[in-house]
């Protein structure tokens, strides 16, 4: 059987090989489709680089790829739509079933394709569209969210087979049809955390000197998505106010944006700029050396980021956006690209240490939730049942 995998994602072409920054290794696609379909193709947008460093290959045994042309183009968007509707059209009608991973105006319309064509699909909702466009930091964003929801919300109504990431969230803001079958599952998988990793945490907590903090942040540099620009402000606002605040971030893209915005603050020294690291245990064992993790994102779906900060019982201050409601308690969560909520929720937290402990506990907890076996199980019982429901044995 063969399985098609629609989403707008850019992957990354390098020396005929297929690689992802993280979000899409090859491992994601043997546990997730493999389980259950003989072939994998994944259709998506592609850039070519001349170096793989520090990116995971995505590509590899009974998984290949078809690039997409780019669809936000405003030069040659009618010939890219039609070349991406021919595309989608011929590999759809290859495939068994079909994955539309949305948002992604590639997946809405492979979508509308599989249903003329009359192919099973299967919705994986991994974000909220309004959210998304609405944060996008422009005027044309903004008046495209209300009417993207609203695509969204209908054709989810035809939706007979849907994963979503969150527990509630976007099951409330992107209904499926009814009667249909749903599930909600994670893209976040953890192992097992010990709980020598949280009495460490603890431990590092009730030593840390109130004056000093050392925060973290995971999240592209080259976007105003991840809310960077708020933990500037608030590195500023602390450091104003005699505390000795770093702010580490993992991540790559064009930075100039925020060093200049860091310099005018005063700040540059105290920002600190980590690049990528593989993802897994390099990134867990950076998470170990932090205070306080924060998710100052403008928009979300469930981020896996902070998820593996809980993990690694790590107190934590997030935006109040997608499925971040779903893991930590209110008074930790703070308004969208508002600096000063952000700030006044740090400087509460951060200056009493039994709080910081109790979340640390709390978010340790919360995160084994999210144990790689209980939902590797709960989706592999998904697929059975679509696979059977079909008759595609």
């Amino acid at each position: 059987m063969k399985l098609l995998f629609v989403h707008s994602h850019k992957f990354i072409k390098f020396n005929q090989k297929y690689y992802t920054t993280g979000q899409f290794p090859y491992e994601l696609f043997k546990t997730r489709y493999l389980n259950n379909f003989d072939k994998v193709t994944i259709c998506s947008r592609l850039s070519e680089i001349t170096s793989n460093a520090n990116l995971r290959q995505s590509d590899g045994d009974k998984v290949s790829f078809k690039a997409l042309p780019n669809l936000s183009v405003i030069k040659g968007r009618k010939k890219a739509f039609k070349t991406t509707k021919r595309i989608l059209t011929e590999k759809i009608k290859e495939s068994d079933v079909v994955v539309a991973r949305i948002p992604s105006s590639h997946a809405y319309l492979a979508m509308k394709i599989a249903m003329k064509l009359k192919k099973p699909i299967v919705v994986e909702v991994v974000g909220d569209s309004f959210e998304s466009l609405w944060n996008h930091g422009s005027l044309k964003g903004k008046l495209l969210a209300p009417v993207s929801a609203i695509k969204y919300k209908r054709i989810m109504k035809q939706s007979i087979y849907t994963i979503y990431v969150t527990e509630k969230q976007l099951q409330n803001k992107y209904p499926s049809a009814r009667n249909a079958y749903s599930i909600n599952a994670s893209n976040v998988e953890l192992n097992q955390t010990p709980q020598s990793v949280l009495d460490k945490s603890i431990k590092r907590e009730e030593m840390r000197c109130l004056q000093e903090i050392n925060i973290g942040l995971i999240g592209s540099y080259a976007t105003k998505y991840k809310g960077i620009q708020n933990g500037i402000d608030l590195i500023a606002d602390l450091q104003g106010r005699g505390i000795n605040a770093n702010l580490y971030i993992l991540g790559n893209g064009n930075k100039e944006w925020l060093i200049k915005k860091a310099e005018k603050l005063g700040v540059i020294n105290y920002i600190k700029f980590e690049g990528l690291l593989p993802t897994g245990n390099p990134v867990l064992e950076w998470l170990d050396n932090l205070d306080l993790y924060i998710q100052p994102s403008l928009t979300e779906g469930l981020p896996r980021s902070l998820i593996e900060a809980m993990s690694r019982g790590l107190p934590a201050i997030a935006s109040n956006v997608g499925g971040i409601p779903e893991l930590i308690d209110s008074k930790y969560l703070h308004e969208p690209n508002d600096s000063n909520d952000l700030i006044e929720k740090v400087i509460n937290l951060i200056e009493n240490k039994e709080e910081m402990i109790n979340q640390i506990e709390n978010n340790f907890t919360k995160a084994q939730e999210y144990n790689v076996d209980v939902l590797r199980k709960r989706r592999d019982d998904f697929w059975k049942k679509v696979i059977k429901k079909e008759q595609l044995l």
